[in-house]
């Protein structure tokens, strides 16, 4: 390129291969000479002497290279790739495990030994009395009373030296220190972590290891009896559940009817007063009809047997118990066993009558079915009497068989 004053200036090379040109341009094949060499750049001055030990080919590799730092380059000597797997395979080493010391490796503890209590002791007498005047101290009073050292004791006895509130006496063991913590094999507390669920077990607190187990014994002994009673219901036949409240039924009739026509015969439960209840012993005892307590005693143990077999059915999936009529139920049964229902346990009807010109309470009876057809008849009750089977309430003029 030609510059403004019309001189040619060539190009500048690399510095490397500046200083290679300076040294090695008029080198032949032919064994050098010691002729001086003239810098091709100033010819004034002589060349720089080459090293002899330089090999030419490998200084003229780096010619048109490079070795600076950029600039804001940053410096990275040093550091280690993210990717380095220098450490794969190295183990972290265990840290050693701390062992912590048995009750029996304790020494100098007393087994028997308990907290609490005191001992004042006079050292101001002899021996022989200084034992008699042995005193246990009282178990009232707050800590912070038994630590007080008030003006008139010995200053080098100090609460030690109470009669009454004075310091209690640990035991002479580690119970209750491991309690809270326990000790390594230096001889080190280490306390046990903290608890942050510890409030929710406040409850326990004054609760000793025999309340537990008393508590764990009757927990078993109620989970016993309820296993019990799960296969005592599984054993019990769909089929015989449906027969006994079958048995309870009229023809046609629910359970819910049959609860409501036992219900008028079954006791009343009255909610009295103290004073009702006093007045009533004060008066006259009334006597109360054997049959009608009967009927009573009947009728309750009717309405139990039909609430226990509803209440089985409609567990074991039978829909709308209470109001299935007798007939449903019955074809339920059927499909339970595949036979029709038969009465298992057929009762013997019983009779009951009264004259009419005779007091209410004089009730003749019980007689069987067969010596009532009998008298009928014959005509015993032509003079007018009432008729009832035993277990009802109500009186008929009516002697119907076949009911």
């Amino acid at each position: 390129m030609a510059s403004s004053s019309g001189t040619y200036n060539p190009a500048r090379p690399k510095r490397a291969g500046e200083q290679f040109t300076r040294t090695h341009h008029l080198d032949t094949d032919e064994p050098s000479t010691k002729k001086p060499r003239f810098d091709p750049r100033n010819p004034s001055t002589l060349a720089p002497d080459a090293d002899d030990d330089e090999d030419p080919a490998l200084e003229a590799d780096v010619i048109g290279k490079t070795s600076g730092i950029k600039r804001n380059a940053v410096n990275i000597d040093g550091y280690d790739s993210d990717s380095s797997t220098e450490n794969f395979d190295a183990r972290q080493t265990k840290k050693k495990q701390l062992r912590f010391l048995d009750d029996e490796e304790i020494e100098g503890q007393e087994e028997n030994s308990k907290s609490g209590g005191h001992v004042a002791v006079d050292f101001t007498k002899g021996p022989k009395s200084r034992t008699e005047d042995v005193e246990s101290s009282s178990e009232e009073g707050d800590d912070e009373e038994r630590d007080r050292i008030g003006s008139d004791m010995d200053e080098e006895l100090g609460a030690g030296s109470k009669k009454k509130h004075a310091p209690k006496l640990d035991a002479f063991n580690m119970r209750a220190e491991q309690e809270e913590g326990r000790f390594d094999e230096a001889g080190n507390f280490v306390r046990k972590a903290f608890d942050p669920e510890a409030a929710q077990d406040s409850w326990l607190e004054g609760i000793s290891k025999k309340d537990m187990k008393k508590a764990k014994e009757a927990h078993e002994k109620r989970e016993a009896e309820i296993k019990a009673r799960e296969r005592a219901e599984d054993s019990i036949v769909t089929s015989d559940v449906l027969s006994n409240l079958i048995m309870h039924l009229e023809v046609g009739e629910t359970p819910m009817e049959a609860l409501v026509r036992y219900g008028k015969a079954a006791p009343k439960k009255r909610v009295t007063s103290n004073w009702a209840k006093k007045k009533k012993q004060q008066a006259m005892e009334v006597d109360v009809d054997p049959a009608q307590e009967a009927a009573a005693a009947k009728a309750k143990q009717a309405i139990d047997s039909i609430t226990e077999c509803a209440s089985r059915l409609s567990d074991r999936g039978v829909e709308d118990i209470y109001e299935l009529p007798r007939e449903s139920i019955m074809r339920q049964y059927k499909r339970e066993t595949g036979e029709d229902w038969k009465n298992p346990h057929p009762e013997t009807v019983q009779w009951e009558f009264h004259w009419l010109n005779a007091p209410e309470e004089d009730v003749n009876g019980p007689y069987d079915q067969a010596t009532m057809q009998a008298w009928e008849a014959s005509g015993q009750f032509a003079a007018g009497a009432e008729f009832r089977r035993v277990g009802e309430t109500e009186w008929s003029r009516l002697l119907d068989f076949e009911d």
